[in-house]
This record gives C-alpha cells, sequence and structure tokens, in this order.
C-alpha cells in the first residue's frame, strides 16, 4: 500500500480558511443587496466596492455573477449524491435520498425549526422572491439541474452496478430529479404565499413520499439492488 502523503503545513489550512471567509463575506454582502435591489440591479462592479475587494477577486472565488447568489451549488449536490452514497446499512436509494430531502429545509441540511423563526422566514422568502424573480437566476436553476442530473446518473450507476448510460439508470435518475425540482417548487411556493412554517414541511414532506414511493414502485430491482 502507498505511503499516506505528508499532512499539508498549518500555512496552508490557515490559508484556505481565509479564502473560504473571504468567499462568503463576498456572497453574504452581494446576495444582501441582490435582495435589496433585485438580481439584475445589481452590478460587480457594487458588489466589489462594498466587499472592498477588486472584480477580479470575485473572479477568484466565483464563476459568474449567479454564483455569488446561487453559491451553495456543490454543497447541496455533495448532500443529495452523499446521502445516496453513504447510506446506511438496509436502507434503500429512494429511502435515504427521501430522507434527505424531507428532513431538511434545504437539501444540505439544516432542520425545520429554523423556518418556524419568523425573522428566518422573512429572509427564506425574500431570497427565494429574488431568485424567482430573476430571468438570469432562473436559467442559471435550469442549467444547475442538468448537471445535478449528471451527478445523479453517476451515483446511480455506481451504485448499482451499471452504466450511466443504461436506460434504467438515465430514467431512474430523470424521476428522482423530477421528485427534486416539485419538492423545490412545492417549498418555494408555500413560501412566497406565506403558509405558516408547519405547513410549508407537511407539504413538502407529502410530495416527497409520494414522489420517492413513485420511483421505488417503477425500479424495485435498482432501489432495493442498491440496498446496503
Amino acid at each position: 500500500m502507498a505511503a499516506s502523503p505528508p499532512p499539508a503545513p498549518p500555512a496552508a489550512g490557515l490559508r484556505a480558511r481565509k479564502k473560504a471567509l473571504t468567499r462568503q463575506a463576498i456572497s453574504d454582502i452581494a446576495t444582501r443587496m441582490f435582495m435589496e435591489r433585485g438580481f439584475e440591479a445589481v452590478t460587480l462592479a457594487e458588489i466589489a466596492e462594498a466587499a472592498d475587494v477588486s472584480v477580479k477577486t470575485i473572479f477568484n472565488h466565483f464563476g459568474s455573477k449567479e454564483e455569488l447568489f446561487l453559491d451553495r451549488e456543490a454543497e447541496i449536490f455533495a448532500a443529495i449524491t452523499g446521502s445516496i452514497a453513504d447510506r446506511p446499512g438496509g436502507t434503500s436509494i429512494t429511502e435515504a435520498l427521501g430522507a434527505q430531502l424531507a428532513d431538511h429545509r434545504i437539501p444540505a441540511g439544516g432542520g425545520w425549526d429554523g423556518l418556524r423563526d419568523p425573522d428566518v422566514y422573512a429572509l427564506f422568502r425574500r431570497f427565494l422572491r429574488t431568485w424567482h424573480e430573476s430571468p438570469s437566476l432562473q436559467a442559471r436553476h435550469r442549467l444547475s439541474n442538468e448537471r445535478l442530473a449528471d451527478a445523479l446518473r453517476a451515483t446511480l450507476a455506481r451504485e448499482v452496478g451499471l452504466p450511466e448510460d443504461d436506460n434504467r439508470v438515465r430514467v431512474m435518475a430523470a424521476m428522482l430529479l423530477g421528485v427534486i425540482g416539485l419538492r423545490y417548487e412545492t417549498a418555494a411556493a408555500a413560501v412566497l404565499a406565506e403558509v405558516p412554517a408547519d405547513e410549508v414541511e407537511r407539504r413538502v414532506r407529502a410530495v416527497v413520499a409520494e414522489g420517492m414511493a413513485g420511483v421505488a414502485r417503477a425500479f424495485p430491482d435498482l432501489d432495493r439492488g442498491g440496498t446496503r
């Protein structure tokens, strides 16, 4: 077995932490400005000035203006695919992903209790309204779904031992993506309509349960075949 690589020097860890803090600070400032004025109305130059950085520094951390707002995409993808790949023994694919989608307000983590705080609810509603009112962010969301579809296919293929281009893998991944999309639409519509937090959670759990049950019925061999 190859020897383990030497641990990274402390300076490298410190640089990584500083980079992460800078990235988060820029994103937080940008998101606040987007929610106050609308996504299209805010320029990168204005964000750079407010964050006391250069536009070049922004692009050192983010690939696009849209990523400043939707900065948790990678984290959400990892949580979704990780719920499948790292599920506990005796758990099917739909059970694992269903729990991840139902038990968290955002798939990347965090339960529903936060939404019961009126300030958190109001902030989340402003975030969703900004997202829904921006053609650019909606276009980015569609692109994000295409990337998530690719990630789901790759994860499913590994778990069930089939090629990514196998039709069953492709269709099951598409159905799982459909459930994820319905979950998002259900939560967003409820919050934008100012539905009480408990009812938002109930609606999300119901659509996830129904959707995952449908996927399990359609692909019992792949779903249970992927049980650990």
